[in-house]
């Protein structure tokens, strides 16, 4: 049964994984089958059945596996060797109108869910400083000087000089004390600084996704339908 998307693929377009990302560029066909060349400079070749085509958009072939695990599904055999056949251009493409399975097939296919992560802003932190004013208070010892006047009785003896009242004698003492003065000296009593650290948490996320199940429609007088066990995953 020739493939829905067999007229449609041609030389020189392009060859998409089923994520868009480009493996290479389509070349000539043979038969159920196709060429990719791929890598630099089309260092690798792969030969990709028609079967794996998903769709078909102006020049470009989207197929239905991923680019890192196309090393994986074996198309790196030309068809030919695979089968023991050997073709030339024009009876491939005559070979491939003509071509037909041994048994129909039916793709059955379901939507994965893939996750992607983001980096996004949700907050900042930032460090200031404020001036605040509070009492403290120093005690500092200071010294100062005190006068008393000290008596003592003495045994008496003449005096040479006479009582006047034009005289006085006076004695000053000068007294003394510390006064405290403050001054204000910045100093450095702390630093902060700020770091990250990541953490790692399991966030469940759900969305809707879609299989498609087989469906058997019977008519007329069918005998003998056998329906395999769905296989499993």
């Amino acid at each position: 049964m020739q493939n829905q998307y067999f007229s449609q693929v041609h030389e020189g377009m392009e060859v998409l994984d089923m994520d868009g990302q480009k493996i290479g560029m389509c070349g000539e066909r043979l038969g159920d089958y196709f060429n990719v060349d791929a890598g630099f400079l089309g260092t690798n070749e792969y030969y990709v059945p028609f079967s794996a085509v998903t769709n078909v958009v102006d020049d470009q072939i989207f197929l239905n596996v991923r680019k890192d695990r196309i090393d994986e599904m074996g198309w790196h055999e030309r068809p030919e060797r695979r089968s023991g056949a050997t073709y030339t251009r024009a009876e491939t493409d005559t070979a491939a109108r003509t071509a037909t399975r041994g048994a129909d097939r039916m793709e059955l296919r379901e939507e994965e869910l893939q996750a992607r992560k983001t980096s996004v802003e949700t907050g900042s932190v930032q460090l200031g400083k404020d001036v605040v004013e509070e009492e403290r208070t120093l005690e500092v010892p200071v010294t100062r000087e005190e006068v008393f006047v000290e008596r003592r009785p003495v045994d008496r003896r003449e005096s040479s000089t006479p009582i006047s009242d034009a005289e006085t004698e006076t004695i000053r003492v000068p007294v003394t004390e510390e006064r405290v003065e403050v001054d204000k000296q910045p100093v450095v009593y702390e630093e902060v600084g700020v770091n990250k650290r990541v953490t790692q948490e399991t966030q469940p996320v759900s969305e809707t996704v879609r299989r498609e199940e087989l469906r058997v429609d019977e008519s007329g007088d069918v005998k003998n339908v056998r329906k395999d066990p769905k296989p499993k995953q």
